[in-house]
């Protein structure tokens, strides 16, 4: 019997490069939501420390100066946790959009996995059928010599 051949041994390969480079890029994605998601906190942190700051110059004696310069850096934290926090939403759209080209890409690879699978099995089924039948052939080959002895 012939030795087992895949004739889309080339498709695999190239969906199996394709899954895997969709997988890193999901990877590089989920940490690019990590890194904006530390980005927004640490500026969450900075506006309510600037906050706390500007709270407890309140309680000495006011000064107008202080309270400009403490409500513009205000402004600015504010200004720049709005922009951690679209630069997360935009990370977690780019990571969905990602993770579906992702999945594609896998179901693509298991379609020709299960191709391979059926014909390696239909592949074994059928050099058995041949080694049973050979198997067949050499017990009635045999059966017919000791005949005339019995």
């Amino acid at each position: 019997m012939k030795r087992f051949r895949f004739r889309l041994e080339s498709v695999r390969t190239l969906r199996e490069l394709a899954e895997r480079k969709a997988r890193e890029l999901f990877g590089l994605a989920q940490q690019q939501v990590a890194e904006a998601t530390e980005g927004l906190r640490l500026a969450q942190h900075r506006r309510s420390e600037l906050i706390a700051s500007i709270a407890g110059t309140r309680t000495g004696c006011f000064r107008p100066a202080d309270q400009v310069g403490g409500m513009a850096a205000l402004r600015l934290a504010e200004k720049q946790e709005l922009a951690a926090a679209r630069t997360l939403a935009d990370a977690e759209k780019n990571r969905d959009r990602v993770r579906e080209d992702w999945l594609l890409a896998r179901r693509n690879l298991q379609i020709i996995q299960k191709l391979e699978e059926r014909a390696r099995f239909a592949h074994r089924d059928a050099a058995d059928k041949a080694e049973q039948s050979l198997l067949d052939e050499l017990g009635s080959m045999a059966a017919a010599r000791l005949a005339p002895l019995a």
